[in-house]
């Protein structure tokens, strides 16, 4: 194997960076420590900061897969701040080739205000997972394309990094899971991440953990996801025929029934933790709701307030009861506020259930007056904290970065002008900012 001084020092000569001017050779540069990842450019700093994050990526990837660290061609990255010249390169991007004695992989990354760790951190274990895929495949001929990992693997990879909070991404996931509205597994494996608002993205990532993690837990599930990493420049064109004949055991029998208990037990995945208000109130709304046949088979909706309704149905007191143990379930996980009214709810469940409807209606109608009290109570914290996060704070939280950067997209998107005048007003928007 050639050392990555070797290979760097062929690689400077030939090397193309966002400033043609410029080589790698006359930039500064640090080295991670298992020499595979060599920064270029920016403070010693950022570059120290790109190794660690390199070097954290892979030792996660290899502990996720159980591998040994094999590499055999270094991961050239780039760094660079943004030039009047050059206004349209991407924040992002990887050029992977094939010189005489080997892979050449490079990220360049365009070092700005908006670029976040997550987004460096995506690219990098792109480069990883590349390297891997061709480490094994020497005689690829130069110009041939290359392939990258599909967006499902990378965002699946991601969210099972360490210290990533699994709650949003089980309240994500339960709410298309009570709406029955799970989206199709082929939908998700041909998914393009770089096409979808910030929204969907939550919801695409908390859908790649499940499907990740389906494929983890089968038979030799790491040893087959290596395996179909290894076979993807050869693989079809249909990706979910490709996934099927990789895990047989899973998805090439009844793969939707595993797909959808893969999504719903991760939507369960938070069922210990204490839910907020909002959560509380929103199940409470949805357990309250509820359906019972009449005699003619049809369905409709009550509430408990409908008890002197639905009392004539044969099939209430059933429906009740499951009301009962889910609101029991509830009220262990409940927000403090509301488990006087869970509790209160459960009471009348159990009351209408055996028949009793004495003091109902006044119960009822203190158990809505308290709710509207605690509602209320939390929209007036609720706008004050928000009030004090947008006049107070000396910092941003971050809570409404992707909301902010996609009101500024249609604005950045803008194609730039590369006349003299246009690039003369740029370079002084640059200096007076």
């Amino acid at each position: 194997m050639l050392s990555a001084r070797k290979v760097l020092l062929a690689l400077w000569v030939i090397t193309p960076v966002i400033n043609p001017g410029i080589c790698l050779s006359a930039k500064p540069s640090s080295t991670s420590t298992s020499r595979q990842f060599l920064v270029f450019g920016a403070e010693v700093s950022v570059r120290g900061a790109i190794c660690d994050l390199a070097e954290r990526t892979k030792s996660h990837l290899l502990h996720l897969l159980s591998q040994h660290d094999n590499w055999k061609t270094p991961l050239l990255i780039n760094l660079d701040y943004p030039q009047v010249n050059y206004p349209d390169l991407r924040e992002a991007r990887i050029e992977v080739s094939q010189l005489g004695f080997g892979l050449k992989l490079q990220l360049n990354l365009l070092v700005t205000p908006e670029l976040q760790g997550r987004a460096v951190q995506r690219e990098i274990l792109r480069a990883i997972l590349i390297e891997w895929i061709y480490r094994g495949r020497a005689n690829v001929a130069a110009g041939s394309p290359y392939v990258s990992p599909p967006d499902w693997l990378l965002d699946g990879l991601l969210a099972l990094q360490p210290g990533n909070e699994i709650g949003i991404t089980a309240e994500l996931l339960q709410t298309v899971v009570d709406a029955n509205k799970i989206a199709p597994l082929e939908d998700v494996v041909k998914q393009t991440h770089s096409r979808l608002d910030a929204a969907s993205r939550k919801l695409f990532e908390a859908y790649s953990q499940a499907l990740l993690q389906l494929l983890l837990e089968t038979p030799n599930g790491r040893q087959k996801l290596l395996q179909y990493l290894m076979d993807l420049p050869d693989a079809p064109n249909d990706a979910l025929a490709d996934l099927r004949v990789h895990f047989p055991e899973t998805l090439g029998h009844a793969p939707d029934k595993w797909w959808g208990l893969s999504v719903a037990r991760l939507s369960a995945a938070n069922r210990h933790e204490i839910l907020g208000a909002t959560q509380t109130s929103k199940l409470l709304d949805r357990l309250l709701h509820f359906r019972i046949a009449d005699r003619d088979g049809k369905t409709r909706e009550y509430s408990l307030g409908d008890y002197a309704i639905f009392r004539k149905l044969p099939g209430y007191p059933g429906v009740l009861e499951r009301i009962g143990r889910q609101l029991l379930l509830l009220s262990a996980r409940a927000h403090p506020s509301y488990r006087a009214i869970v509790q209160e709810d459960y009471e009348l469940t159990e009351l209408l259930g055996s028949g009793q409807t004495k003091g109902v209606r006044q119960r009822l109608a203190r158990v809505e007056s308290y709710r509207a009290v605690i509602e209320r109570r939390a929209n007036e914290i609720d706008d004050y904290l928000n009030w004090y996060e947008a006049t107070q704070l000396k910092t941003i939280s971050g809570a409404f970065t992707e909301v902010l950067k996609n009101a500024q997209a249609p604005e950045e998107n803008r194609p730039h002008r590369r006349d003299a005048i246009s690039v003369y007003l740029d370079s002084i928007e640059m200096e007076m900012q």
